[in-house]
């Protein structure tokens, strides 16, 4: 019989999904408070002495993100603690005094501010990830002739993917990924402004090319320095099978024509890196059973437990093995296929999506 415990809901976990959760706390533990050169260095010391110098540079990390007043206070507890006791004479009587729980209770002190500010922060970030679901189009968008399927999921509360899907009145439709350089709520809020200004920008009868200049254009002006983003924007129609592409500095899209994968042309550069950057615009005729795969870099460069990256050569045979299949069974299957290769180990990156299927008429 398997050994087992109880969560804080008091359901029965196997002792197994314990230590596997141990295992993934502390390696975000050794990931957030730890930098690259110092792996490194560890990596490299025998057992001992990366014992040593692992606590001495995690307490020192730790202490360092520590406010300047919770800083004297962690001082001070430990202080108490490992004083034990202090004595003293009162009208010649002797007075002893165990003060260790003093110092334990300033560290207590410590944990509950601590601990409120971190839910406060998940409560706001929670507040934002519903206002980026509700941002978020619909999952299966309806367009004659095509089979479509979206998909976003950020690797923390928040993400600075975008996805979305316009919808014009004479047939004609927009469908958009971006990736927004970082992670976490900055790339959120600049991923909202990016949606925005696609949406202000666009119309029936704005070319694909100049709509990507403006974009750009507004994005360096108002951006941050050293931000930018990749953006790729499908033009599709109801008639015809053809599908006008404008990439700015996106992992080019998967073409499976014939059950035969080839990715198209890179496109220009990022938006945000040139004030005068111009993009062309590339033409697709996609034949019944023909596949689009548009994908951000949290697909392509998932990591595993090694280091090894998916890599674009896997999807681009994924997708070659599922083009028979609808829209959401192939993106489904990307996504399974990227999680076994990762792992127990968490996407280190936002993951999006959209696969485009021709149907025919």
């Amino acid at each position: 019989m398997e050994a087992s415990g109880k969560d804080p809901a008091g359901r029965e976990v196997p002792l197994r999904d314990w230590r596997r959760t141990v295992r993934h706390d502390w390696a975000d533990i050794r990931g957030f408070y730890l930098d690259e050169e110092q792996k490194t260095r560890l990596e490299k010391m025998d057992g001992f002495r990366r014992a040593l110098y692992q606590a001495f540079w995690l307490g020192r990390s730790l202490f360092l993100k520590l406010t300047p007043l919770r800083r004297v206070l962690l001082v001070v507890a430990f202080y108490l603690i490992f004083l034990v006791r202090i004595s003293f004479n009162v009208g010649g009587t002797g007075i002893h005094l165990q003060i260790a729980q003093l110092g334990g209770a300033i560290l207590v002190f410590i944990l509950m501010l601590e601990l409120k500010d971190k839910l406060l922060a998940r409560s706001e970030l929670a507040e934002g990830r519903a206002i980026q679901r509700r941002l978020l189009p619909d999952a299966r968008p309806l367009i004659p002739g095509w089979d479509v399927w979206l998909f976003s999921r950020p690797a923390n509360d928040v993400g600075g993917d975008l996805i979305d899907c316009i919808h014009f009145d004479a047939g004609q439709h927009l469908l958009a990924l971006g990736d927004v350089s970082g992670k976490g709520l900055s790339a959120a809020l600049l991923m909202a402004k990016l949606q925005a200004t696609i949406r202000a920008l666009c119309s029936e009868t704005t070319p694909l090319a100049e709509l990507g200049g403006r974009i750009n254009r507004i994005f360096r002006r108002d951006g941050i320095s050293n931000r930018f983003a990749t953006l790729a924007v499908l033009e599709v129609r109801n008639a015809d099978g053809a599908v006008r592409l404008l990439n700015a500095g996106h992992t080019p899209p998967i073409l499976v024509s014939g059950g035969v994968p080839r990715s198209l042309a890179k496109g220009g550069a990022a938006l945000g890196l040139l004030a005068d950057a111009a993009y062309a615009v590339a033409e697709e005729t996609l034949a019944p059973g023909d596949v689009l795969l548009v994908y951000s870099d949290g697909i392509n460069e998932a990591r595993n437990a090694e280091g090894e990256c998916f890599g674009n050569q896997r999807v681009a045979a994924l997708a070659a093995g599922h083009a028979r299949q609808g829209a959401a069974a192939l993106g489904q299957a990307l996504l399974d296929a990227v999680q076994r290769f990762i792992g127990e180990s968490s996407p280190d990156d936002d993951q999006t999506l959209l696969v485009l299927r021709r149907i025919g008429a």
